[in-house]
């Protein structure tokens, strides 16, 4: 039986305005989490439809550097319009490219029923106790790093973060979603700018906590319709 095609709430790539030097700097300091490589209690893998190899090494990186000894992969089936669809979950696929066999010392969870940054850690908590968790690595998506640093500060509010952040590939090798590169293609800015929309929608309907970022959006907000206006 083939899974349903979800619906996106806000596109994924969305249309954006111009981009100059100021608006492109204010979206990489809104969207994009700096790298932060520091032992911690557990590895949380954010669900992604591509790149499972890329992330099983980083996991498996993390892993031999005695970085974490706990990790907790999420990711369900996640047929979204537009999307590269597989029927395997994607934390199983992920985990697929991990040699399990070298870890025995380690502990590998997944939970295989989420379908976005929200339900990830619903889910994620349904097969691992975060109870006694102070300090968590976590490895999104680059552009979406913001995001899902604040989702995990709704539901973890005294733990301390850090950041593993992962560039997209594009059509240009050259020009990857990186917190360097992604305003130089197309597919990049739209990206970047559907994700600025989720941060907005998202945040102020109390997906996750906002405070810390409403001033940014604020800013994005007023010099993207500064710019509407001059076109206009």
């Amino acid at each position: 039986m083939e899974s349903k095609e979800l619906v996106r709430e806000i596109v994924k790539v969305a249309e954006s305005p111009d981009m100059d030097k100021e608006l492109i700097e204010a979206l990489t300091s809104l969207c994009f989490q700096e790298e932060s490589l520091v032992p911690s209690d557990v590895l949380f893998v954010f669900g992604s439809n591509v790149q499972h190899r890329e992330i099983a090494d980083i996991i498996s990186y993390m892993l031999n550097a005695e970085l974490v000894n706990q990790v907790v992969i999420t990711g369900g089936v996640a047929n979204y319009n537009g999307s590269f669809y597989k029927k395997e979950a994607e934390s199983a696929q992920i985990k697929s490219y991990i040699p399990i066999e070298k870890y025995p010392d380690k502990q590998i969870y997944t939970e295989n029923k989420s379908k976005n940054i929200i339900e990830n850690i619903v889910e994620a908590q349904k097969v691992y106790s975060f109870k006694n968790i102070r300090s968590m690595t976590f490895l999104a998506h680059s552009y979406a790093t913001t995001r899902a640093a604040l989702s995990l500060k709704r539901f973890f509010p005294s733990v301390m973060l850090h950041c593993i952040p992962l560039p997209l590939p594009t059509d240009y090798l050259k020009y990857p979603i990186s917190r360097q590169m992604w305003w130089r293609t197309a597919y990049g800015r739209g990206l970047v700018w559907g994700e600025y929309l989720r941060l907005q929608t998202y945040g102020q309907r109390g997906d996750f906590p906002i405070a810390e970022i409403e001033a940014s959006l604020a800013y994005i907000k007023r010099i993207a319709e500064q710019k509407s206006l001059s076109v206009a």
